[in-house]
């Protein structure tokens, strides 16, 4: 399976309250990471090393040191004509600033559906990993399933108050 029959798309704010004081000027995504990385290379690099060439990457507020980082997304190889990186705007419907992740898919609605693409990754900034979304995508196709969520499987720390937790049976 060739990468470019997904769609990925980044959520860039939606744990910036997690951090406030390195995210109170700028966006999570733009956080720096180990001196002249930031935190949104680790989705972009993995999604350009699955082959997925059409990212979109949803803004909030705060987004500027993330445009000025990423730019047009060369460093990625995603600067291209047709799909490559597109910036979503922050409105929800009514041009409303959106408050949760299904207001904010529910704001690029339009842009969702004139995708070409068949599938559909979502990632937040905050992940840092070397995934193989390849293997995500396969394996999702091959179980027929209608949702696949990646996780670590480990013991819960303390702070993971107000974050998802998933307890597999088995």
């Amino acid at each position: 399976m060739r990468g470019n029959n997904v769609l990925g798309i980044i959520f860039s704010n939606m744990k910036d309250q997690s951090i406030r004081e390195l995210t109170e000027l700028r966006t999570m995504g733009s956080v720096p990471f180990g001196g002249r990385y930031r935190l949104i290379d680790f989705p972009l690099s993995n999604l350009a090393n699955s082959d997925i060439s059409h990212v979109g990457v949803i803004t909030k507020s705060n987004y500027r040191s993330l445009m000025d980082h990423v730019g047009s997304g060369k460093s990625w190889d995603l600067s291209r004509k047709n799909a490559g990186l597109v910036f979503l705007p922050p409105y929800g419907s009514g041009n409303a600033v959106y408050q949760n992740r299904i207001g904010a898919l529910s704001g690029i609605q339009e842009f969702l559906e004139t995708s070409q693409e068949e599938y559909i990754f979502l990632s937040d900034c905050d992940v840092v990993v070397n995934l193989d979304i390849q293997k995500v995508v396969e394996s999702h196709i091959t179980r027929g399933a209608d949702i696949t969520i990646v996780y670590h499987h480990g013991p819960l720390p303390q702070e993971a108050k107000g974050n998802t937790v998933l307890r597999p049976d088995g």
